[in-house]
């Protein structure tokens, strides 16, 4: 989708906002996707999501004499339908950055791309407070490593290196906005290679069986309410930003 915005944006200002519109539709899309694959595949793996795990843990470490069951089990419930708003918010707010109010348009969708990346904190606050590089090294490094090519990615994407250290010089070859694309496919490369250990090791002693609204059904919602969202934004007089 976004080869075919950069492509054919020229075509027209609307066929350009259509083209970046569902560009960013299906970033958002495909970020909920990776919720999904978390959810089922690597979220159940990690003590943290534990109860028997972690009220032991936080009573020894804190010394608070909670039961984490009702906070892991309503973490659980809220995981998708709080993804799933993001991603509808996410592309809303990368749409309107388009429109002539916003003054930093891809500073603004750098921080609403990394938003839905929140939804892996759990995995982040398992390798702190448990020994995820011993218990799971494939997830351990190749989670931050991918986390490190989008933080590269974000620096290209904001900071319009080198092409504004030497103007005229990259517009063709070698500008921000490729390098951003090469560092981005680096970090989905590492997300798509421990999401498939995650489900080697799910397909071993799967604790739940995925469900078809909670898959598919979800999936399909989204594709409505991202449609409508894009639908709005090309029915306003506000499309013909050239950002």
């Amino acid at each position: 989708m976004s080869c075919t915005a950069h492509v054919f944006s020229c075509l027209s200002l609307r066929l350009r906002a259509a083209f970046f519109y569902l560009d960013y539709a299906s970033i958002s899309y495909y970020g909920f996707g990776s919720t999904v694959a978390y959810y089922y595949y690597l979220l159940p793996g990690l003590s943290l999501l534990d109860a028997g795990v972690m009220t032991p843990y936080v009573q020894q470490r804190l010394g608070w004499h909670v039961d984490c069951t009702r906070l892991i089990a309503a973490y659980r419930a809220l995981v998708l339908p709080v993804a799933f708003v993001l991603a509808v918010a996410c592309t809303v707010a990368c749409c309107k950055s388009r429109t002539d109010w916003c003054a930093y348009p891809f500073a603004l969708r750098t921080f609403v791309f990394i938003m839905p990346l929140s939804m892996a904190c759990p995995i982040m606050l398992e390798s702190w407070l448990f020994d995820l590089r011993g218990e799971n090294p494939t997830l351990f490094v190749h989670f931050y490593r991918r986390y490190f090519w989008l933080v590269v990615a974000a620096f290209f994407n904001v900071s319009k290196i080198p092409e504004r250290i030497q103007p005229g010089l990259f517009d063709i070859i070698g500008h921000s906005h490729q390098l951003f694309h090469i560092f981005t496919f680096l970090s989905i490369y590492d997300q798509v290679y421990y999401v498939e250990d995650g489900l080697r090791q799910f397909l071993q002693a799967p604790p739940a069986a995925p469900t078809f609204w909670g898959t598919v059904g979800y999936m399909l919602l989204l594709v409505v309410c991202l449609g409508l969202v894009i639908r709005k934004f090309l029915n306003s007089s506000e499309f013909c930003s050239k950002k």
